[in-house]
């Protein structure tokens, strides 16, 4: 039997989704909006790195012209930007919040229910389902059963957008393959209007050739794997030759119009690509096991196939931001109709619609199976909707079996269907909004310590100077929060261990994130004696993540360990004093270290390099270089066009001896110069613009 055949008793069966079914729908949208809205701005509990690199970009974007906006963005290893383009349209309307962030892709998230329902709708013929609308129904119903889908729903970042357009693609493209369909001989020839044959309400496909390619178009605008849907088209149409010849003839014109739109939307990313290819495979390449050996030994893509096999039962994605670790992506009443689902369609994986589901499913796994830490969930993002349809096509074959074996149960096995999807929901909702909510390890995945710090920093109005070490003023997460909160202070930034700004002349605060940082809380303790200490931030084991040093107003700066040597430099910039680390024995490929006190007395002009030469003074009073070290402040969390007035910035340098060195006097000369130019900050009263300390003892 061919497959026009096949469908075409079922394709007439429950042609109308009915009162009963609308209502249904309507509900289940409504329980989706509360999955995916409820709690939004709290939970997950901070907000993450990549979900505020996108609102500041959203933010960015909100406040310049249309026109302006560019079809990708470039920063955190590259983004599609049609989810930050929404973000920047919300921004406009709603502000900056974290809800703003987030309220996209959980809107993506609530609209894929009936996305998912109209699709299995216009699939189920093609399936040969008996029971349409259960099938679309319980399609719908069924991702508010995963996990999976809840977390990217609730995820400032693009992946829930690329989900919903993907259904949409194929629901408007199976809507268009069925749309007019007349009936048809054995041989498949189209059955013209006649009185032993009247067309019903015929509707022409143009449309939603059209409404496939703008979906497909727009894809290409959200997430890498929609790079991937093509690959699903090519069995399709060596299936659609066999089977449907004279459907896919008749469709031609429809089939050549959506193209055209598809290539016309997504020809300015296009071609933003052909212009700018680094940008096409910086992130595939970044993490794809293809080529090489996977992490820690494993053996690459074999490793991977068992992996994402046995992530839908078995172990799923072992990263709290994704998933409560190690949990499967089906639950235990899900995951057998998922596998009779898959049963049914490799069954008949030569039909088209079967095939599809099969095809969907393997192409949009590639991304997780090609590349490190699998299963990923979210690389695997666009498997979500065959998931869907095979675990509700498992559930309306079930019934189906049931019916046959005793037909008067027929309405007792749906009404257990929507039990097992009922309860499959409440442990979905569970495991989300309980079990995962309290989860020790969202505290480091979701950038907690950041938004709290954020926070306090909102709320202080005080004016005191602040700082943060060893990273946190460039982070996303207390950048898009502070931006929110216009009257913050901006922390001053650092990396603590290897160099600290300290604040000689005004009132001050610290944030040294304890973890990081092993020795900035004892340098200030020192240097702030009457400065007072608290834990700022405790994660959520109890530990402190944060302290907080008050530095008052008025308060002693002292350095107790510097040797002093005040130079005037120029620019704004003069030595303090210093301190010297020689080896014992000055031994070959030992470290020497230097700690150098520079007090800043006006806003530097320039990013400066800093230096420290070791120098021998030969037998004719020549100084000879031997070793040194030559770097921006800090490693560049210092630089000098940062330095405040009142400033003492204590920056650290170090290098490794050389072999044989000479007896004799041994000095170091410390200094700034431009890395443009190689020209040195004067200091005046040398020739060589050099602060010499020594000579060294060591």
């Amino acid at each position: 039997m061919d497959q026009t055949t096949s469908t075409s008793s079922t394709a007439q069966d429950n042609p109308r989704i009915g009162r009963l079914g609308w209502s249904i729908l309507f509900v289940l949208t409504a329980v989706a909006f509360v999955m995916r809205f409820y709690q939004l701005d709290s939970l997950p509990p901070g907000l993450f790195y990549d979900e505020a690199f996108n609102g500041l970009d959203g933010w960015k974007l909100s406040r310049i012209s249309v026109s302006q906006w560019p079809v990708f963005l470039t920063g955190n290893q590259g983004r599609e930007a049609l989810y930050v383009w929404l973000m920047a349209l919300l921004h406009r309307a709603n502000g900056l919040s974290v809800w703003t962030i987030r309220a996209v892709p959980a809107l993506c998230g609530a609209l894929l229910t009936p996305a998912l329902a109209w699709l299995a709708w216009e699939v189920a013929p093609w399936l040969g389902v008996e029971n349409r609308r259960s099938f679309a129904l319980w399609s719908g119903a069924a991702v508010l059963c995963l996990f999976w889908s809840q977390v990217f729903s609730r995820y400032g970042i693009r992946l829930s957008l690329f989900v919903l357009l993907e259904t949409l693609l194929w629901a408007a493209l199976w809507r268009a393959w069925t749309a007019d369909r007349r009936p048809q001989t054995a041989d498949g020839e189209l059955i013209t209007q006649s009185p032993n044959h009247p067309i019903t309400n015929p509707q022409s496909p143009i449309p939603f050739w059209l409404l496939t390619g703008l979906f497909a178009g727009l894809s290409f605008y959200t997430y890498l794997p929609a790079r991937l849907l093509p690959l699903i088209l090519l069995p399709l149409v060596v299936i659609a030759i066999w089977q449907e010849r004279t459907r896919l003839l008749s469709h031609l014109p429809g089939l050549a119009a959506g193209l055209v739109v598809a290539v016309i939307v997504a020809a300015p990313i296009g071609v933003y690509f052909l212009q700018n290819p680094v940008s096409f495979t910086t992130r595939v390449d970044q993490v794809t096991i293809v080529g090489r050996e996977g992490r820690d030994g494993a053996q690459g893509l074999g490793a991977n196939v068992s992996a994402v096999a046995g992530m839908f039962a078995g172990t799923g994605d072992a990263n709290p931001r994704s998933n409560v670790p190690g949990r499967p992506a089906l639950d235990w009443l899900l995951a057998p109709f998922f596998f009779l689902g898959l049963l049914l369609a490799l069954w008949r994986f030569w039909r088209l619609a079967h095939l599809w589901l099969l095809a969907g499913l393997g192409v949009m796994l590639l991304p997780t199976l090609l590349s490190e830490f699998a299963p990923n969930f979210q690389r695997s993002i666009g498997a979500i909707p065959f998931v869907v349809l095979l675990v509700a096509l498992g559930l309306e074959g079930a019934v189906r079996l049931a019916t046959r074996l005793w037909r008067r149960g027929h309405f007792a096995y749906l009404a257990a269907g929507w039990l097992l999807v009922a309860a499959s929901f409440g442990l979905a909702w569970r495991a989300y909004f309980v079990e995962w909510a309290n989860l020790p390890d969202l505290f480091p995945a979701w950038d907690v310590g950041f938004t709290r710090v954020a926070e306090q920093l909102a709320a202080s109005d005080d004016g005191v100077r602040t700082y943060i070490t060893p990273r946190g003023r460039e982070h996303p997460t207390l950048a898009y929060l502070l931006e929110e909160s216009p009257g913050a202070s901006i922390p001053q930034g650092f990396d603590g261990r290897v160099c600290v700004r300290v604040a000689t002349d005004v009132p001050a605060r610290y944030y040294t994130l304890v973890n990081e940082d092993f020795r900035t809380q004892s340098l200030l303790t020192g240097i702030y004696p009457a400065g007072k200490t608290t834990a700022a931030v405790v994660d959520a084991s109890g530990a402190v993540w944060a302290n907080r040093l008050e530095q008052p107003e008025g308060g002693p700066v002292v350095f107790p360990e510097m040797q002093a040597q005040p130079t005037a430099l120029g620019d704004g910039i003069a030595l303090l004093g210093y301190q010297l680390f020689p080896p014992a024995g000055m031994a070959e490929g030992t470290v020497f270290y230097t700690r150098l006190y520079w007090q800043v007395s006006a806003p530097p002009s320039a990013d400066y390099t800093a230096f420290a030469h070791l120098l021998w003074r030969n037998d004719a009073g020549d100084l000879v270089w031997m070793a040194g070290a030559d770097r921006p402040p800090g490693e560049g969390s210092c630089p000098t066009s940062e330095w405040l007035p009142g400033e003492v910035v204590i920056d650290e340098l170090q290098f490794a001896l050389p072999a044989g060195l000479p007896v004799g006097d041994l000095f170091v000369a410390a200094g700034f110069y431009t890395a443009a130019d190689q020209q040195r900050l004067p200091v005046p009263g040398t020739t060589d613009s050099q602060v010499l300390i020594g000579p060294v003892l060591p």
